[in-house]
């Protein structure tokens, strides 16, 4: 069972943290450990982050509509009040609701914008809990293959002294073996031998 973590309020703020899927850091730490839960937190992100985006383009576009009834409605008023013969008032009524129909969309977008950061703000917080958590098991499961690793090498060290100590040992008593024949038998006769025994 995960223990709760308890983070200080406004700390995403505070700490100016990115939302973590855009950041190359933890992209490169955790991107290929992902929980299930941090699946589920970076769908619902990227779900906002792409209606965020969505609603400042359709904003934009709202926008540029609402300008182009406006001038439509200049036009058709100049039109009707000049008593021009094929100006309909049925289409000054209509552009008047497209314009209001416009509006009541905008204001629904920038409602949704003025919401959005804050569901941000909240997955990321999630998203950012579950990386603690996935640290700590990491950092937690490392610490322990560190110190068995030391114990590891530590004894692999002195199993390196030890025959280092034994390859000094045969080293020395073979040179004071063959010095002891070479002084005895001399070299010629030493060199016989050598070549009956070493070969």
């Amino acid at each position: 069972m995960s223990k709760e973590i308890i983070l200080e309020d406004g700390l995403i703020r505070r700490k100016k943290i990115p939302v973590l899927i855009h950041s190359k850091e933890w992209k490169a730490l955790f991107e290929e450990n992902l929980s299930k839960v941090m699946k589920k937190n970076i769908q619902e992100l990227e779900g906002k982050i792409t209606e965020e985006k969505q609603a400042f383009i359709q904003i934009k576009v709202l926008k540029k509509l609402k300008k182009q009834l406006m001038d439509k409605i200049i036009l058709l008023s100049d039109e009707i009040n000049s008593n021009q013969k094929g100006t309909d008032v049925n289409d000054l009524a209509k552009a008047k609701q497209q314009i209001l129909e416009a509006n009541a969309k905008i204001d629904d977008l920038e409602y949704r914008l003025d919401l959005l950061p804050k569901e941000v703000e909240s997955l990321n917080l999630m998203l950012l809990k579950e990386t603690i958590q996935l640290a700590y098991s990491d950092i937690k499961e490392g610490t322990g293959k560190n110190n068995n690793l030391t114990q590891e090498i530590a004894e692999l060290r002195q199993q390196l002294h030890a025959k280092w100590e034994e390859k000094i040992h045969w080293e020395k008593k073979t040179e004071i073996l063959y010095s002891y024949l070479h002084d005895t038998l001399g070299h010629e006769e030493t060199n016989k031998l050598d070549r009956h025994f070493l070969k």
